[in-house]
Order: C-alpha cells, then sequence, then structure tokens
C-alpha cells in the first residue's frame, strides 16, 4: 500500500516521499522488530520505519527519489526475513486476518502432533518393564518427529539469525531444546555401549525435557496468535464497514461494479437497506440513513437533495442517487481506517524505551546461561546439573512478553477508541493524554452548536412577534451572514411567509438596511439604528440583559419605528455541562478560550461549569494560551474545530479536534472525535489512562518475570532451599508469560471508561 505526498524543504525545492505497508515474515520476538527497523533505516532515502510484532507489519515513509519497494524488501530479506508489499488498505486488512488464520491454525496442528508425542514420551518412564537402554530407544523415536515438526520454526528462525549474526526468541529455544535433545542422544549412545550404568528412567529424561519444552511453548504460540487475532480485529471491523461493489449510472444503465472502478463524478444508485459505497452528494431521493459508526447519533439522519452521504453509512427505507465526491481510498471511512492504522504502527515513549532493552536481551541470556554452565561444572563439580540450569535459563526467558507489551496494548486501546468515535493518530497522543492536567476548550462549535440559532422575539407593543420575525427576515434574506441564516431558517421553521425585498445594504459592523414594501427596514445593532435617529431608549435594559446572558441582540426598526428585539445565541451543544463536570471529576483544569466578546464568554463559561475563561483571543492568542499553561509545568489538551484554532492544537501535548470541524485543525490534532459530543474527551483521557497502566502490568510483568525467574532457573536458590527450575516448568512459565500480556491488553476491550 503505497500513499505519497509532495513537501517543501526551507528553500523551497519540492521533495517526494511515499508510504509503503509490508508484511514481514519470521518476526517472533522484539529483538526482530529491532532487527527490521535496523535494517530499514539502514536504506538510503528511508524518513522513518516503524515495525508491529503484533500486526507483523512495517510502515516506512522514504523519498521515492532515493529509494524503491524493491530497496525496502531487499533490506529485510537481507536480514534474514521476508517481506511482501499490501497493495492497498482493504488487502492490509484481508491479508491481515488471512494470516492470523493461517498462522493459528498452523500452530494448532504442531501443538496437536507435540501432544501426542509427548503423552507417550512422558508415560513411558513410568514402565519399569523396560530396561533403560530400551527405554531410551523408545523415547527417542518418539522425541525426534516430535523435535523435528514441532521445533521447525525455531530452529529454522534461528539459523536464519545466525546466518545474519544477530539473535532472537528462536534461538534461546533452538539451543535450550537442542541441547537437551542432544544430551539424551549422549546418553543413549553411552548407555548401548554400556558404558553408563542404566537408573530408572534417567538417562531418558532428556528427551522428556526436550519434548516438553517445545510443546509447552508451542501451547503458548498457539494462544498468543489467537489472542493477537482477536487484538488487531479493529481494521477488520472497520473494513467491514466497505461496501465491495457499487451500483453506478452509465450510458443510462445501471453497472454492478467493484467500488475501486467508480470514478469521482459518476453518479450511483444506493437501494433502502445497501450501504452506502462511497462518499457522495444526494441528487435525487428521500431517505434516512444510519451513520452511528461515524458520528455516534443513535437514531438515523434524514438526508435528500444536496445533503452529504458517507461510505459504510446504512440507507434506510427510501432509494438515494448520489453524485460520488471521493474515490475509494479518500473516503471518509477509509481516512478513519488511516488514522487508526496510524496509531497502531507508532509506538510510545515507554515502548522504546522497552525496544532498547530488548536489543541486549538475548546475548545478555546466552551469557547468563554460559555462565550457569560453568558455574555448576566446574565451582559445583556437577556438569549434568549445570547442563540442565543452562537449558532452563535459555527456555525461561522471554523476549515476547516485552515486545508485545506495548503493541498489543496500543492495538487494543486504538482500536477500542475507534469504535467509540475516538480516532488516535499517534501512540504518543494515547500516552500523552493519560498525563493531562489542564484542557483548554475553544467556544464556538465545540462548547457550543457552532450554528446560531433565533432563541426568543421581543416586539414593542402593538407589533405581533411573526410580523417582527418576517419583515426581520425580508432583509437578512438578502444576506449570507451566519446570524442572518438564523433569522431566515426560524421564520422558515415557523412557517411564516416572508415578504420580498430589495435594495439590500451592508453596513460593516453594524447590520443591514433594505427596501420591503416600499418602506426602509433596519436590522443589527444600536449604532446602526441610532444613525438612522431611531429612538431605542425603551430597549436598553432589555439589551444590557440579553447581552449578560451571552445572547446576541439583533434590533429591527421599518420606518422611523423600533419593532423589537430578536434574540440570536450559539446554543450550548448538548451534554457540554456533563463533559466538563466530567473532565472536573477526572481532577482535570478546564480552560475557555474564545475570539468572542467578554460578556457571552462569561456566559458560556458560566453555563457549563467553567471558571477560568480567555475571551477576544486571535488564534495566535489562543496559541500563546497553551504555551503559558505548558511553562508553568501543565500537561495541557487544546480541544477545538475551527481553522482558528489550528496554531493551538499543534502547540498543545494533545490536540484534540471535533471530527466535524474543518481539515485544517483535524489535520493539526493528535485525536480526531467523529462525533460532535464533547463527553468523548473524557472518554479519550480515560481510555489514554486505561491503556497506559496496562502498557505498565504489561512491562511490569515481563520485567519481573524474567528477573525472577531467570536466577531460579540457573539455581540461585538451590543453596537456600534447594529448588531448582526445571526445563519444562521454565518452558510452561514461558509460555504463560507472554499469553499473559497479550490477554492483560484484550481486558481494555471490556473495561469500563
Amino acid at each position: 500500500m503505497t500513499r505519497a505526498r509532495t513537501t517543501t524543504d526551507g528553500g523551497g525545492k519540492q521533495s517526494g516521499t511515499e508510504h509503503v505497508l509490508l508484511d514481514v515474515e519470521g518476526m517472533r520476538c522484539a529483538g526482530c522488530v529491532a532487527g527490521v527497523e535496523r535494517a530499514l533505516t539502514g536504506v538510503s532515502g528511508v524518513v522513518q520505519a516503524r515495525v508491529n510484532l503484533a500486526t507483523r507489519q512495517a510502515s516506512v515513509e522514504f523519498d521515492r527519489d532515493r529509494a524503491s519497494p524493491e530497496d525496502l524488501i531487499g533490506a529485510v530479506t537481507g536480514g534474514g526475513y521476508s517481506a511482501t508489499m499490501v497493495a492497498d488498505l482493504q488487502d492490509a486488512g484481508t491479508t491481515l486476518a488471512e494470516r492470523d488464520r493461517r498462522e493459528a491454525a498452523l500452530w494448532k496442528r504442531r501443538l496437536l502432533v507435540g501432544v501426542c508425542l509427548l503423552l507417550p514420551l512422558v508415560g513411558m518412564t513410568h514402565l519399569s518393564g523396560l530396561s533403560g537402554a530400551t527405554l531410551s530407544w523408545w523415547q527417542f523415536a518418539l522425541a525426534t518427529p516430535l523435535q523435528v515438526f514441532v521445533g521447525w520454526p525455531y530452529f529454522a528462525g534461528a539459523w536464519q539469525r545466525l546466518r545474519h549474526g544477530s539473535s532472537n526468541m528462536d534461538t534461546l529455544v533452538a539451543l535450550g531444546t537442542g541441547v537437551a535433545y542432544t544430551a539424551g542422544l549422549v546418553q543413549l549412545v553411552r548407555l548401548t555401549a554400556g558404558t553408563q550404568v542404566a537408573t530408572p528412567g534417567h538417562g531418558a529424561m532428556y528427551f522428556v525435557d526436550a519434548g516438553m519444552i517445545l510443546t509447552f511453548i508451542t501451547v503458548g504460540k498457539y494462544l498468543e496468535t489467537r489472542a493477537k487475532g482477536r487484538v488487531s480485529r479493529a481494521i477488520g471491523r472497520l473494513l467491514d464497514l466497505t461496501a465491495p461493489e457499487a451500483t453506478v449510472l452509465r450510458d443510462t444503465v445501471h453497472h454492478r461494479m467493484p467500488v475501486r472502478a467508480v470514478m469521482v463524478g459518476e453518479t450511483m444508485l444506493v437501494r433502502p437497506g445497501e450501504k452506502v459505497p462511497l462518499d457522495g452528494r444526494v441528487i435525487s431521493g428521500h431517505s434516512t440513513v444510519d451513520q452511528s459508526w461515524l458520528t455516534g447519533e443513535s437514531l438515523p439522519v434524514e438526508k435528500q437533495t444536496g445533503d452529504e452521504i458517507l461510505a459504510g453509512t446504512i440507507n434506510g427505507q427510501g432509494s438515494l442517487t448520489a453524485e460520488v465526491t471521493r474515490p475509494l481510498g479518500r473516503t471518509a471511512l477509509a481516512r478513519v481506517i488511516e488514522l487508526v492504522r496510524h496509531a497502531q504502527e507508532s509506538k510510545t515513549d515507554v515502548g522504546r524505551l522497552a525496544d532498547r532493552v530488548v536489543r541486549w536481551f538475548v546475548p545478555g541470556v546466552l551469557a547468563v546461561a554460559l555462565l550457569t554452565l560453568v558455574a555448576w561444572g566446574l565451582w559445583a563439580g556437577n556438569w549434568p546439573v549445570g547442563l540442565a540450569a543452562a537449558v532452563a535459563v535459555l527456555v525461561v526467558a522471554c523476549p515476547c512478553a516485552l515486545g508485545l507489551a506495548t503493541p498489543t496494548a496500543v492495538l487494543v486501546g486504538s482500536g477500542r477508541g475507534a469504535e467509540l468515535g475516538i480516532l488516535i493518530k499517534e501512540a504518543h497522543a494515547l500516552e500523552t493524554a493519560g498525563e493531562l492536567t489542564t484542557v483548554v476548550l475553544d467556544k464556538t462549535g465545540t462548547v457550543t452548536a457552532g450554528r446560531p440559532s433565533v432563541t426568543a422575539l421581543y416586539p414593542v407593543d402593538g407589533v405581533m412577534p411573526e410580523q417582527l420575525l418576517a419583515i426581520a427576515a425580508a432583509a437578512e434574506r438578502l444576506s449570507g451572514h451566519p446570524l442572518a441564516e438564523a433569522v431566515t431558517a426560524a421564520a422558515e421553521v415557523r412557517g411564516i411567509d416572508i415578504p420580498s425585498a430589495d435594495d439590500l445594504q451592508i453596513v460593516p459592523g453594524q447590520g443591514v438596511r433594505a427596501m420591503c414594501d416600499g418602506q426602509t427596514v433596519w436590522v443589527g445593532n444600536e449604532r446602526l439604528l441610532e444613525d438612522a435617529r431611531i429612538d431605542l431608549h425603551d430597549q436598553a435594559d432589555r439589551l444590557a440583559s440579553l447581552r449578560a446572558a451571552g445572547q446576541t441582540p439583533l434590533l429591527v426598526a421599518r420606518g422611523a419605528d423600533c419593532l423589537g428585539v430578536v434574540a440570536v445565541a450559539d446554543p450550548i451543544a448538548p451534554h457540554a455541562r456533563g463533559a466538563v463536570e466530567q473532565l472536573a471529576a477526572m481532577g482535570l483544569t478546564v480552560h475557555l478560550v474564545t475570539g468572542d466578546n467578554h460578556e457571552t464568554a462569561r456566559a458560556v463559561a458560566a453555563e457549563v461549569g467553567i471558571d477560568h475563561v480567555r475571551a477576544e483571543v486571535l488564534p495566535e492568542g489562543k496559541q500563546a494560551v497553551v504555551r503559558r499553561l505548558q511553562e508553568r509545568g501543565e500537561v495541557v489538551a487544546m480541544v477545538g474545530d475551527g481553522i482558528n484554532d489550528a496554531p493551538a492544537l499543534t502547540a498543545a501535548d494533545v490536540g484534540i479536534a471535533i471530527g466535524s470541524g474543518s481539515d485544517v485543525a483535524v489535520e493539526s490534532a493528535d485525536v480526531v472525535l467523529t462525533g460532535n459530543d464533547l463527553r468523548a474527551v473524557a472518554q479519550t483521557v480515560a481510555l489514554s489512562r486505561a491503556t497506559l497502566k496496562t502498557i505498565r502490568q504489561n512491562l511490569g510483568w515481563a520485567f519481573l518475570y524474567n528477573v525472577l525467574l531467570i536466577p531460579m532457573a540457573a539455581g540461585v536458590l538451590v543453596p537456600v532451599i534447594g529448588f531448582r527450575l526445571p526445563a519444562a516448568a521454565a518452558a510452561a512459565a514461558m509460555a504463560a508469560s507472554s499469553v499473559s500480556v497479550v490477554t492483560n491488553s484484550l481486558l481494555l476491550r471490556v473495561r469500563r471508561l
């Protein structure tokens, strides 16, 4: 999957970069991730490479003038792995799902074979009728196919790493089980030759250890593969929303064709009950559309001529004919999928720390195993125990758990966020949002609905409310101002006949003047009417009270008489107060920042429960507010929806854009809320805290596991309590560690936010 973009360097020169997604085969642990990343970043022209162990994919951004996808694939292959390029986003999800199923089936077959061979292998140790040599030969016959079939992936992987001068989890498993199997062979030869006295069961225990190690680890790999399949299903669920085909009108004939073949500007037909295949604008028809996946709205939304319909939404009972406005790869659904993928590919700071530790982990374990063997052999004089302890050290060490700790939590967390309408662009945003101390809210379109509406009518004596609104709408209908649109819409909703007007004159900063039924009509503020010498003495108190309440008064006059006041306000967004209360309950300080006047800003803040208010702030002023808070040591989130919020969104530690806002705001933000419910900000913080807690739990468990069990496997407790961790138990513990990390991450899916 490639995506091209153009950037400009400091001298104005255009340079092009491309993004490619690679499926990488052969990765087993965090050491493999580091190896693939080193191979990719070593290619000249690569800007950034991110490798994800949970999805087994690499996301690479590179300069197309200096590198090509073939160069990247060659670098991965040269590092001892194999890679293929994912053609497009649809294939990315399909390929991942198919590979999860294929790998789970393969590990299941290996597990079944391992169990079928291991059970008689273990059972034979309790058959007292068999001599030592005979027992060893029977167990050799069972252990060898188990070693070859079940152990093949580990030995093949270890050989690949050895060829390229590196090591990973396969190296540890192959050495551990290989040494145990080889020790069994040596004892078998000595028993057969008569150079060693047989003790009941002792001569065959190495074969049993080798078989148990492989089987227990394979149990873990099977469970881990199944769990990782569930971890990465967020993309699959989003891809399921995509309709594979569309009905397109060409040459007056309807054709059924794949959505990727449909061009922008073509006409598509959406029948009742069908998924909308592509983004479009309705040309004809009337229906309701369920778009809950994007906006979170519980009820279907009415769609008619001129309205936008989005890919992945579900049409209701009517038919719609629409013009395609975006191709498959640029639909709103595609953008959501791309944002989720980008978050899953990225890494947290704590994850990068774990990667640096893992780079030296396997060589360190090999050194500890060698030291264990030498210590038991030379100093304690017990080479057999030293060999068993070294095998246990090799097997118990688990870089898998370290490698899966962060990416699985990020995968599940970002996937859960997508289901809630929270699109997280980068993993670091998911991490930082959990450490927030302050949230800065824009007013218009964030705390308020962003669409002014008429809230009340105050006609003078002798004038009917409908008459006041009709005259105001007659003049305002000729204007394109947002307040004018609110007045006109209010008259239309009430079914009022709006008289015709002409000769419109817009007075900047004051209002409008027009001719209606032969008389001059004024609609605007006090200055407009005062200049026309119209008496406003009786309206002074009302104007002051409306402004104190955060509303905008529009004075309406005809001829020489004032007819009354139309009150217009941007209503508080649904759930805004509840959202502020939730943020405060989480220990966050909430600020309101707006370019609106002080009276309106204070009124809105009071209504939703915000104590800290900054009004009449320009776009660069919003950014300055964020900077000042950061200088005081605050970790700041900025929430906005407009172009003027973009500088502040970029400056904040976490920028959160309302999805219905401008493209500039969405591009500038770290997190995009697809709906208009401000409570999603609190959900974002809660999700981040839960994900960060899971990452820390996973890493804490993985580090603690190794810190405790590697010394136990080496036998440091033997002089104290006489206990040494057997190799088979070490294999079971290793398998359990990886499964526990993935399972803990999966709990994020059901955690209450």
